[in-house]
């Protein structure tokens, strides 16, 4: 099974927005990763690291939706792009 460790930095937006609202994101992102296939295993702080959270995704072994969905996550190619996620590292785990 491949898993992806995703770091997330947020964008000043999603930093403005109460604790409340910035954790109602969490369940939007883990349906959207089921559209693709993935399941959302965990997510939490990032610790020893300067971007704001972690979290990790089991494709299944299909990298090729992790890669759709992460552009949809993250909102390439749109207006939104980087409204809530600045940036984002990933490790790909075997």
């Amino acid at each position: 099974m491949v898993k992806y460790i995703c770091l997330c930095m947020f964008a000043p937006d999603f930093l403005k927005l109460d604790l409340e609202q910035r954790k109602s994101h969490i369940p939007e992102w883990s349906e959207l990763a089921s559209k693709y296939g993935l399941k959302l295993l965990f997510w939490g702080p990032a610790m020893g690291v300067k971007e704001h959270a972690v979290f990790v995704f089991d494709s299944n072994g299909n990298t090729a939706k992790f890669f759709k969905f992460q552009r949809e996550w993250l909102q390439l190619g749109t207006p939104e792009a980087g409204k809530y996620i600045e940036y984002m590292k990933t490790i790909t785990v075997h």
